[in-house]
């Protein structure tokens, strides 16, 4: 009988802390490919902003597959690791338009190198959208997408989209060539 209380306090006691602290150690663990882990400051916090403003919600307009693909693909999974550890909940959406409809090409091998980044988000809940009139004018076939990729009329208009439902809008630079 004593084993069994024992073994009772243990689990509720488990359970108690993995519900008081699930993010903290599930963040951590979060695995995106080739995205660095760096070591937050306990110290640095936004006042408990994002404690009252839920979700949090980011979109990412993407019109290059260089540089400006990889760093919002990196910031996404770090904001997800920041959200997730603090016990926020997030809705993070990319707009791919212009030459970045490339990287949506499940066949293309020269962006594939993204491929198990992007499915890593979509696991995390990331949502992606892909211009069709980009893909017209570049020729990348509907068929071709990937298929947790959802292919609208006109990225520019989706960025609008979004914008009126309450996302904030991250253009990140495209500051390098390829």
């Amino acid at each position: 009988m004593h084993h069994l209380k024992k073994m009772l306090a243990t689990t509720v006691l488990g359970l108690l802390l993995a519900a008081l602290f699930p993010a903290l150690a599930l963040a951590a663990e979060i695995p995106f490919p080739n995205v660095p882990s760096p070591a937050q400051n306990p110290k640095l916090s936004y006042g408990g902003y994002f404690k009252h403003h839920q979700p949090v919600k980011i979109l990412f307009a993407v019109g290059q597959p260089g540089p400006q693909l990889k760093e919002s693909l990196i910031n996404s999974a770090l904001v997800i690791r920041y959200l997730k550890a603090h016990g926020y909940r997030y809705k993070i959406h990319f707009v791919l338009y212009s030459r970045a409809v490339f990287v949506a090409d499940q066949l293309n091998q020269k962006y594939s190198t993204w491929a198990p980044l992007m499915e890593a988000l979509h696991k995390q809940g990331v949502t992606f959208s892909v211009c069709h009139n980009a893909m017209a004018l570049l020729h990348v076939k509907s068929a071709d997408v990937y298929p947790y990729m959802k292919v609208i009329p006109a990225g520019i208009l989706s960025v609008v989209e979004y914008e009126m439902k309450g996302y904030h809008p991250i253009f990140n630079p495209n500051t390098e060539t390829e």
